[in-house]
């Protein structure tokens, strides 16, 4: 009996180390798949079992029975998990940020001689020259055409402010979408997850797959993961839901929850800015983190949200105050305009014309005044029309003998330098265009800083605790090349171990009982 029980430990062991070595064998074939953890087998003595005897207890009654593998360990750590999470949350909101800023400094372009700031010097310039020579038709053309230069970069600058909200618009729609998908697939994982753990293995691969969405749903939104545990129904005592699940909750709502998911959607408003919601419910999602926040941050709200806004309304305050910056310089400069007289002027009275276009109620806050911005098609059409002079001279007999004095001209070119103080706080108060326009400029250009020094900060963090995680469940070549030479090694010893137990019961069986025959 003890042969045969030899025999079967030796089959134990054959079988234990060949299930190592497959696992060693998985965890090279892996080396190199994105979010796979390190599998280890556990290897555990198999029960003893108690040696019959005729007399007595006086021999040893308990005998090994070999080796099996009761579990295959997924090396994970969970709360070093929660962390990379938490960071890679906040990475997915600063690299946003980050990328819209960027694109920012680029539309803006400053501090350079094309950016918007060198159209508007140039136009002063030549209100400044033409206050030198009034009478001039090529100075004239050449104040028509600053001007309509500095009209197109403020409707070009509006536009791709306008281009880029829209942007970040459709990209919050495509976020919405790729929560949706995340969801989708970790309620499937979640039911295959079920199946495999009430048949009592353990669905590593599954896990992987599992937690390589969670870290990607991480860098999308703010999410938290709760591990459902075991629930046993008091009446009849059958487990309702095994532990290996997961509960996935977004914005204080569950988006997975077991087996079951809920969808985003997007509704927009009258200009087709989208606002998160829950499909079912249609209430607005809280959005608190990851790059969806960041968008929303760098988009603003839609018109569908009333109160004040949540969001840091990044390119609406600069619509805004581009808005502001074109208002104040149609208005100023229409108004000292209006005063003045041209060359085509015919009698005393100054023209009462406009330089540029002005709406017929600019109290209107619909107004987007950088995208209305032009001259005047009088202005367009015949430059003579431009009211430079402050005064004109006249004959007795009503001829106009003084083409002007430059008076009204210098009086525009000096508003580069002085700040509009009158009741209409609508415009710049207090400070020039020149200078709000550089405070602009300088805004973003910090808070572009601030976000990339916030990315690589947080890059360098998440990349501290990627080294963690990786050091205890990524797959090490030259452990598993160990691994593989210590199963090896014992897979060989327990084969030659049954060659022994086989020469053992050959003596046994066809050996003994023939000494003297």
């Amino acid at each position: 009996m003890h042969i045969f029980a030899g025999l079967e430990i030796g089959k134990r062991s054959i079988m234990t180390h060949q299930s190592a070595l497959n696992i060693t064998g998985h965890n090279v074939a892996n080396v190199n798949t994105p979010g796979y953890t390190r599998q280890s087998p556990n290897i555990v003595t198999s029960p003893p079992w108690h040696t019959p005897v005729l007399t007595g207890n006086s021999r040893a009654g308990q005998f090994g029975t070999g080796v099996d593998v009761i579990s295959i360990d997924r090396l994970r750590d969970r709360f070093l998990d929660e962390q990379i999470r938490n960071e890679t949350r906040t990475l997915g909101y600063w690299d946003s940020m980050q990328e819209s800023l960027s694109r920012l400094e680029v539309i803006l372009n400053e501090p350079s001689t094309d950016g918007l700031r060198g159209v508007m010097d140039q136009f002063w310039e030549s209100w400044q020259d033409l206050s030198s020579h009034p009478e001039s038709e090529s100075v004239r053309s050449v104040v028509t055409q600053r001007g309509m230069a500095m009209a197109e970069a403020f409707n070009h600058t509006y536009r791709q402010l306008k281009e880029l909200r829209e942007d970040a618009n459709t990209n919050i729609h495509v976020k919405v979408d790729e929560i949706n998908s995340i969801a989708q697939q970790l309620s499937d994982l979640n039911k295959q997850i079920l199946s495999i753990s009430v048949a009592g293995k353990e669905p590593n691969d599954l896990l992987d797959k599992r937690d390589l969405l969670l870290d990607q749903l991480a860098s999308i939104a703010d999410i938290k993961v709760y591990e459902q545990r075991n629930i046993v129904d008091e009446s009849t005592g059958a487990v309702k839901r095994f532990s290996g699940m997961i509960t996935v909750q977004l914005g204080g709502r569950s988006l997975v929850q077991g087996t079951d998911y809920h969808r985003l959607d997007t509704q927009p408003d009258g200009e087709s800015m989208n606002l998160i919601v829950w499909e079912d419910t249609r209430v607005k999602a809280d959005i608190q983190g990851g790059e969806l926040r960041g968008l929303l941050d760098v988009r603003g709200k839609t018109l569908l949200e009333t109160g004040p806004s949540e969001y840091k309304e990044i390119i609406p305050n600069l619509i805004n105050d581009l808005n502001r910056m074109a208002k104040t310089l149609i208005m100023t400069t229409n108004n000292l305009h209006q005063t003045g007289f041209s060359l085509n002027n015919q009698t005393a009275i100054a023209d009462g014309t406009n330089f540029f276009n002005q709406p017929a109620d600019p109290t209107d806050p619909a107004i987007n005044w950088a995208e209305f911005f032009s001259v005047d098609l009088t202005i367009i059409n015949d430059p003579k029309n431009i009211a430079a002079a402050a005064n004109a001279t006249w004959d007795a007999l009503g001829n106009k003998i003084n083409f002007g004095d430059g008076g009204i001209a210098l009086q525009i070119a000096r508003l580069k330098h002085q700040g509009y103080s009158g009741a209409d706080t609508s415009l710049i108060q207090n400070v020039t265009v020149d200078d709000f326009w550089r405070a602009i400029c300088a805004f973003v250009g910090v808070d572009s800083q601030e976000a990339s020094r916030m990315a690589r900060n947080q890059d360098t963090l998440l990349g501290e605790l990627e080294n963690k995680r990786q050091s205890l469940s990524g797959v090490s070549l030259d452990e598993e090349m160990t691994n593989m030479i210590k199963f090896q090694h014992a897979y060989n010893a327990a084969s030659r171990f049954i060659t022994a137990i086989d020469e053992q019961i050959d003596v046994i069986v066809n050996r003994m009982g023939l000494v003297g025959r």
